[in-house]
């Protein structure tokens, strides 16, 4: 297609079932066209603007973008695995079903209040100067956390019906949407933890810290789907991973829930009164209540002295959780003073 057509069918908004690749387009304005299946594999688009475009099947797979503008584009089942993207903006955008595997963002890439929903990040690289942030993962979940939704993205899309999918030096790939499916969590943690770092680096502590829990919880679910396939010998080791990460995320929040701290706290007051109540004749819970509170602060009852062994090693074991705890809550208030 010669320079001419090309500018012609911009001229009338519509491109369609067009091949583009290998080609270098400069300062094509693209804005407020539809694409529809245009491929621009390989190319080197520079200055091109396709704000408050629609672009549906359009591939830019291998393509370096440089000073590209897709402000409140609308892109969908479009292809960025192995792009480049330099100095660009998605401001506003709505990205829908898209690929972004071994995708490398770098420079300065506006992404401010666009919307990236049930797209592939894994292995995206987002480099400094990329202000992504989490306000755009919409509904705060990645593709792979919901099944249908990653299956219709694997099979119907990301093969194209043919069941082909090339790599990086387009030869077949060994990849299979079944394999891509028993790994969606071993994907998704590795994406959580990715951002996580992202967004310590550069300052955005809340976004890293949501980060964090994110990836522990994902953590948690790839365990648990490799519980089938370990070894009962290794079965366990697993088994404790998964029951620690629990515990925790149950307990604490993984260090960043004040409200699940200062419920386990109170939770553990309320079971030692119990406990003391039934064990220490004493003369209320309410009574009760107070001596267990004062272990928690580490302050001991002569009430509680000489009753029973029991007794004695459940106060000092309250008294041991207490000071634990109590390191907790500090470091937990210090995080969120920190992130204010």
């Amino acid at each position: 297609m010669t320079q001419t057509e090309l500018t012609t069918l911009l001229a009338a908004g519509v491109l369609r079932d067009l091949d583009l690749s290998g080609r270098e387009l400069k300062g094509l304005d693209f804005r407020g066209c539809t694409l529809e299946n245009v491929t621009f594999d390989a190319c080197t688009l520079t200055g091109c603007c396709f704000d408050n475009c629609t672009l549906c099947r359009v591939s830019f797979r291998k393509a370096a973008l440089r000073n590209c503008r897709f402000r409140r584009a609308a892109i969908s089942w479009s292809d960025f695995r192995y792009s480049e993207t330099e100095r660009a903006t998605f401001e506003e955008a709505d990205i829908r079903f898209c690929d972004f595997y071994r995708a490398m963002l770098t420079g300065i890439v506006i992404m401010r209040k666009s919307r990236i929903a049930d797209t592939s990040l894994y292995y995206t690289y987002f480099g400094e100067g990329v202000n992504i942030r989490r306000e755009n993962l919409a509904g705060d979940k990645l593709l792979q956390q919901d099944y249908d939704k990653y299956r219709q993205f694997l099979v119907e899309w990301n093969t194209n019906g043919t069941g082909v999918r090339k790599n990086d030096r387009d030869n077949q790939s060994a990849w299979s949407p079944d394999a891509s499916l028993r790994s969606r969590w071993a994907d998704a943690e590795e994406i959580y933890k990715n951002l996580n770092g992202l967004w310590a680096g550069t300052g955005f502590l809340r976004d890293a810290n949501w980060a964090y829990v994110k990836g522990r919880r994902m953590e948690r679910r790839r365990m648990l789907a490799q519980w089938r396939g370990t070894p009962p010998a290794r079965k366990p080791e697993l088994a404790w991973k998964i029951g620690t990460n629990l515990l925790m995320d149950i307990m604490f929040g993984y260090g960043e829930s004040l409200l699940r701290m200062v419920a386990t706290y109170v939770l553990l007051v309320l079971l030692f009164a119990y406990i003391f109540q039934g064990n220490a004749s004493l003369p209320s819970y309410l009574h009760a209540f107070w001596i267990s509170l004062k272990n928690m602060a580490g302050v001991g009852s002569e009430q509680l002295n000489g009753i029973s062994p029991l007794v004695d090693m459940l106060n000092v074991l309250q008294t041991t959780l207490g000071i634990l705890l109590t390191g907790i809550f500090g470091f937990i208030l210090g995080n969120k003073i920190r992130n204010q």
